[in-house]
């Protein structure tokens, strides 16, 4: 998935390789993420189960809140438009 903006861009070229690049960065920065150097539930009824059991507050735009994922289904979406028209599709905020 590529993802460019007026700022920069990221391109995820598989689930753990990523490059990105910001308006005032001088050259692409290459990572590798892995679930070890991200602090992430690679089980999400662990992830739920602590939620409930209040053992975990649940961040406003955390990786698994509600609004971060309305927010990636947008994404999602236009990147769907955008495939099938051939056209760029601009979110709206």
């Amino acid at each position: 998935m590529e993802i460019y903006g007026e700022m920069g861009y990221i391109i995820a070229e598989n689930r753990t390789d990523f490059k990105t690049r910001g308006k005032d960065m001088p050259s692409e920065d290459i990572k590798q993420i892995t679930s070890e150097s991200v602090t992430v539930y690679e089980d999400p009824f662990a992830y739920f189960a602590d939620v409930i059991h209040h053992k975990i507050t649940m961040p406003e735009f955390g990786l698994y809140s509600l609004k971060n994922n309305v927010e990636v289904v947008r994404i999602l979406d236009a990147a769907r438009e955008s495939a099938k028209t051939g056209k760029t599709v601009l979110l709206k905020y």
